[in-house]
This record gives structure tokens, sequence and C-alpha cells, in this order.
């Protein structure tokens, strides 16, 4: 018999054995690519507790315990409570309220909250019910000096046996209070600090008996009154920084009609981790500013007649929580359990102190501007104007077995579009085109530059871009970085598991895909890297982002807990690396990630119009104003046009509009059905008349900052910026006459510039 192996074997054993080896080299990359995820964060969350100095002598009274060229910080221990005075004026910002203005209607659990600086609720067991405060649980505090104030050791006794340390200290205009996270300590098992609240009653006023208002960090910005409520009210505002946590929170779909149509509107995300006091009559105010532990903190703005007589804001940091845990897969049984960590992060609130001219909510913008600026935390950025106009490229709709392109835009069509706009005077457009990407829309995620073949592909899409630049006009490709479709992309490894270890799902109710999940923060990580380096070898260093720019959520992977700390550093260090990289912008950005935008996309022009909300501002808008660039959520799909162009007159905000070659008709069976209006025909003429009058107005304030925004008794806006340029607004149907100039209905004015 002969033995002798064929000559075409070895080969073939040679070439079997590499794809072998490539398939688990292969195996190995996915894998690890979805193993990035348990590497925790690597930015620093904590300091180190201050040095200590003697001991704080306990008195029946306040002590002074530090003072500055300001102000000066008095001191009470057995309630906790600080008070600063003002030493010029005398008046007093007192953290817990005093005997003398106890109205004596309240039970001896809010009594007990009133009196003491620091509020926390407890776990035990499952039970998330329990409040603890220095006045109604037994507790030791210890008390040091430091350097600028002191230190506290504050120790629960009985059925907590939980302790915490609190630093408080006083430099100039600024009072800061932080929890440092080695000094939380929980004794017991079982028995777990939920929440802990600084200073909750900071600034306080009953009823009416002071004029002012509180800051409240909803949509661009809004006040709410410091007068009688009378009891009208039942709630104040709540809302989580950077928004709800998904990875905590079942999600529910949202509501529609048909089927098809979204029929509520999302209350806006809470993208500022700010909240303000202003007394008017004392001419003494505050901006609280979130410095640590802002990724899982709540703001509370609560008027009076919400439980109690009294306005209070204040920061409410969430440590630990209880999650609703399924039994099984069908999710038939659930049960309440408990995480497994806590938040480990310093807890730190600033608060920028404001007296005289500055006490308002002008001075509070003013504020936090200067603070974001000298901290790094914003950066200033080329505000030249530039309407904006993006595209709809290409969508999908259902065909037989599959699916088929809906073209709406190519890039062909995108850039006759712009070259007709140039031609009609609008010149230096910036425009995102969504939809490029092979697949359509909504085929994420994208890690590549791999062109749609009904836009044009790639080649197109490159010209599209140089030839637009060359023109003065600026091209992003859209990615929404958070996303995985599951009908087009593979989510074995990739997609994120709430802490109860369920797959979380975003139910749509979209025509073609109805269901998305959540991207793993490390595979969001990657592909933007990817992306953004293909982008840059193609010649497009341009990209504008979502869906990490505004998601943060806890999460699990292979048994362990990650928490939103992880998740926003692994956010921030990809954003940051793809500034690098390319020019970054980035939709409705939280304020962690505001430093690498050259622009904000999608930025709020008023609140979520809640019933307790008496009064909107353009808070941001004044922050960032002659800063970085504010662009405007879609003008198509406002329903007030008109109040909405004075809206971004008087706030500086440029215009956005999203338009389409093709008529939105062909969307109806695409799961952009809902674009009921974007084709550019019925826009073209918008466009101009926007961009005419308000590159007009952007030119005369170019790189200046709002430093006042006022209303008068009759209605009409002031807004003034730093280099001496007045808008005036009137929302009235009627005219407006002040300082001898008269202001129309419905109109704008501009004073000085020339």
């Amino acid at each position: 018999m002969d033995t002798k192996k064929p000559k075409w074997l070895l080969p073939v054993i040679i070439g079997a054995a590499v794809i072998i080896v490539a398939a688990i080299v292969l195996t190995v990359i996915i894998i690890a690519g979805a193993e990035t995820d348990v590497v925790k964060g690597t930015h620093t969350h904590s300091a180190p507790i201050p040095a200590l100095g003697a001991k704080v002598e306990a008195r029946d009274g306040f002590v002074q315990v530090a003072e500055s060229d300001t102000y000066k910080l008095y001191y009470y221990e057995p309630q906790f409570s600080v008070k600063l005075e003002n030493k010029k004026t005398g008046a007093v910002l007192e953290s817990t309220v005093s005997d003398e203005k106890d109205d004596g209607k309240n039970n001896a659990s809010w009594t007990g909250y009133m009196k003491s600086g620091i509020v926390i609720n407890a776990i035990i067991g499952t039970l998330n019910t329990y409040q603890v405060d220095v006045n109604t649980v037994p507790n030791d505090i210890e008390t040091y000096y430091t350097d600028n104030g002191i230190y506290a050791k504050i120790n629960f006794k009985g059925n907590y046996q939980f302790e915490l340390g609190v630093e408080i200290s006083l430099t100039g205009d600024e009072f800061v209070v932080r929890v440092p996270d080695e000094s939380v300590i929980e004794h017991k098992d079982g028995t777990y600090i939920s929440t802990v609240s600084l200073f909750p009653f900071l600034g306080y006023t009953y009823l009416d008996e002071q004029d002012g208002y509180m800051l409240v960090p909803d949509g661009n910005g809004a006040l709410i009154y410091l007068d009688n409520k009378e009891g009208r009210y039942t709630t104040g505002f709540s809302g989580l920084i950077y928004g709800i946590d998904d990875g905590m929170t079942n999600h529910t779909a949202v509501s529609t009609l048909w089927e098809r149509y979204e029929t509520v509107t999302s209350s806006n995300n809470v993208i500022a981790p700010v909240f303000g006091m202003a007394h008017l009559d004392d001419k003494l105010a505050y901006l609280g500013i979130v410095e640590s532990g802002d990724e899982r903190c709540s703001i509370e703005v609560v008027p009076n007649g919400v439980m109690v007589d009294y306005n209070r804001c204040f920061a409410k940091f969430l440590l630990r929580d209880v999650f609703v845990q399924p039994l099984n897969q069908s999710n038939s049984g659930t049960v309440p359990s408990v995480e497994q960590d806590r938040l480990h992060s310093d807890l730190t609130v600033r608060y920028r102190l404001l007296s005289d001219e500055n006490a308002d909510y002008s001075g509070m913008a003013n504020s936090y501007r200067s603070y974001l600026l000298g901290s790094g935390k914003l950066a200033k950025k080329d505000t030249a104007y530039n309407t904006r106009v993006d595209f709809l490229g290409s969508d999908r709709e259902a065909f037989l077995m599959g699916t088929t392109a809906v073209t709406m835009t190519t890039a062909d069509q995108a850039g006759d579009i712009l070259d007709e706009l140039r031609g009609l005077g609008v010149q230096n457009v910036l425009s995102v085109y969504k939809g490029w990407q092979n697949g359509g829309l909504y085929d994420v995620p994208v890690n590549s530059f791999s062109a749609d073949g009904a836009v044009g592909g790639n080649s197109a899409l490159k010209n599209l871009v140089k030839k637009q630049a060359e023109a003065g006009n600026t091209v992003y490709l859209y990615d929404d970085a958070l996303s995985v479709n599951a009908d087009t992309h593979s989510t074995t490894y990739n997609v994120m598991k709430m802490v109860n270890k369920r797959t979380f799902k975003e139910e749509t109710h979209g025509q073609v895909y109805d269901t998305f999940y959540y991207l793993m923060p490390g595979r969001s990580a990657g592909d933007l890297a990817r992306l953004t380096k293909d982008l840059v070898s193609a010649g497009i260093g341009n990209a504008a982002l979502s869906g990490i720019t505004e998601k943060l959520f806890s999460y699990s992977s292979k048994g362990s807990y990650y928490s939103r700390t992880d998740t926003m550093d692994i956010y921030e260090d990809a954003v940051n690396a793809a500034a690098e990289n390319c020019s970054i912008l980035l939709e409705t950005p939280n304020a962690y990630l505001w430093r690498y935008s050259d622009a904000m996309l999608d930025m709020p022009l008023s609140s979520s119009d809640y019933l307790y909300l008496d009064c909107e501002i353009p808070f941001l808008s004044m922050v960032f104003k002659g800063i970085v660039p504010i662009y405007s959520e879609y003008v198509n799909f406002e329903a007030n046009k008109k109040e909405n162009f004075l809206r971004m007159a008087e706030t500086g905000t440029f215009p956005s509009f999203y338009v389409a070659a093709e008529n939105s008709s062909k969307l109806i069976y695409t799961n952009s059905s809902g674009l009921y209006s974007l084709e550019y025909g019925s826009y073209r003429d918008t466009i101009v008349e926007y961009d005419k009058a308000l590159r007009e107005l952007a030119e005369k304030v170019d790189g200046a900052c709002i430093i006042k925004h006022e209303t008068s008794a009759d209605g009409l806006v002031k807004v003034t910026y730093d280099n001496g340029v007045t808008v005036l607004v009137n929302y009235t149907d009627h005219d407006i006459t002040d300082g001898g100039v008269t202001v129309g209905a419905l109109s704008y004015i501009v004073k000085g510039g020339e």
C-alpha cells in the first residue's frame, strides 16, 4: 500500500490551521472588545481628607469658624448647621430653620429634617424609607478646624451604625461642602446609606417673606418665585443630573398614536449640575454647582406648600439604591434587591456667593461661565455665525424578505442645495449629514467610513465635504455612538445589561426596526475611535455625535457591577480622543463633555413647562454665548415659529433646519415616518430670511458675552452684552416704548454695535 501523502495535502492542512487560528484570534478580539468595560474608570473622583487642627469647642450657639474678605462662616455643632453672613450688608444665609422661623405646623420627622444640616435616607434590608438626621437619630459629632473652615466626623448610632465626614470651607466668595469618599463607612451589614442631602435648607425662605426666586436647571433654565404658593402644588422639581439611569430603571415605550406617532414629548434632561437661590430684598444669592458626585445626584427645587411652607433647593446624592430583580427569564416574578456597592466619589457642592447687583440669575450665569472657563470645563471656540442646515440621506423600508433604500438626499443633491443657498446669500453653512452610512440612518452602530450607495458612496461623500469646505461650508457626518440595531448587527457580546442582568431594550414602534439596544460603553468607545480614524484617513475630519452625549447608565457585565461613574469616564475619554482627531459637535451634551465640543447642538430654548415653574430664562444661553456656538432644535418642527425666532434673537442662538431633497411622503413606511416636513423647497425662503436677520445680529455681538438679562413690568425683554450692544425683544401683541425707543409687537431691535 502506498502511504505517500499527496503533494496538495500539506498546503491544505496549513491553510486549515491558519483559518482555525484566525477564528480563535477573532473570537478573542470580539470577547476582549466586550470586556473592555470591566476596566473601571481611570479618572480621580476623590481627594484626601484635609489636615485637621484643633477641635472646635462646643457652644450653645453658633461659633465663627472661618472668614474671608466678604463673608463670615458660623457653625452650630449640635444641628450641624451653618450661617453665611455678608460682611458688607449683614445679610445672612441660614442652613437650618431657626426656632424663630419654625411655624410649629410640622411633625417630628419634618422638624428634624428642617433643623439638620445633613439628611440621609437609609436602607435597612431592602426598605429604602428611613430618614436619618442629627436631631432624631442618636449620633456623635466631632469637629476640627482646617485651614479655612472645619471638618466634622458624624457617627450615627442606634439602628444605623454608619459614619461620614464633612469638610466645610470658605474662601473669598466660595463656600464649599465636601464628603470625602474615604470617610463614608457602613458598619452594619444590611444597613446602608442611600441618599445624602447636604444643607437642604441653605438659603431657605418662609412663604413670601422674601422677594426672590430659585433657579431650576430644566431646559435652558427656569425660575420658581419665592411668593406664597397657597398650597397649590404637591411636588417640586426633582431631576437626576444627566438624566435617568436606564441601567436601574425599567424602560417603557414612548406614548404613540396608532403605534406610529409620538404623542408625548419627553421632559428635558438636566445637563448642567447647578441650582440657585436669590434673595432680592437682601441682595444676596448663591449658585450651587455639584462639583463631584454629579453623575449620581439629583437637583431638588421645592416651593413652599409642598409638605412644609418653606422654599428650598439642594443637591441630593444617591450612593446606593434598591432595584427590582426578576426571578426568571420571563419576568413573571420579582424581588427587591440592593446594589452590591455604593457610589465611590467625593460628594461636593460649591456655592458661588453673589451680592449687590450680581445677586440675580444674570449674576449666576456670569459666575457659572467664569467658573467653567477658570476650571477648564469649558473652552473658548470660534463663535462666528453659521446657519445650520442638516440633511437626511437615506432610510429603509420593508421589501420582500429584507429592506430597500429610501433615498431622501444624495451627496450631490446636498451639494446642489448648499450651492443654491450660497447663491441666495447664505454663506458659511454648518451641515450635519444624517443617514450617510451603508444601510441608512438606523443601521447602527457605525465604526468605519462606508457610505451608502444610495447617497452616492464614498467618492460622492468625500467630494461633497471637500467642495463645500472650499466654499466655506462645513459638513459633519452624524454618528449615534450609543445605539445598536439587532436587525442589522450582532448583539452577542455588545449590548448593555441592566444592573438586574436583564438586557436593556428601547422600544420605538418603528415601521421597520422597532427595538434598539445600548452598546456597552467600551464598545461605543472602540467604535468611535475606529470611525474617527477612518474619517481622518478619508479626508473628512468632522463628526457630529449623539447618544453617548446625553445618556449615562449603570450596567452589569459578567457578574460584575459598573456605575455611572465608570460609564462617564469611558465616554469622556472616548470623546476626548475623538476631539483630538476631528472637529467634534455634540448633541445636547452633558456638562462633563462641554469642553470637547466645537458647538452645542439642539439647545432647548424653553423648559419642560411644569406647572410650578413661574418663568423661563435663557440661563445656559447666557453661559455659552460668546464662548461656544449654540444651535437651536429644528425650526421645522416648532409650532410657534414667530416666537421661536424671537427666542433665537433673545438668546443669541443660531437656527437649525432639517431638510431633504425629496418629499417627506417617501418616509411613510420607514422609521423616519414622524418627520412630516422636510422638503427643502418648503423651507428655502425661511432659511434665507432667518440667515439674513440673525447673521446681522450675530455680527454685532460676535465674541461678546451676555452680562444682563431682564424683563420689564410691561413685558419687554432686555439683553445686554459686554461690548455695549443691547437687544430688546417684545413678545407681546402691542408696541412697547423703552427709553424713547419703540419696539413693535412680536419683534426685536438692536441698539449699539454700529
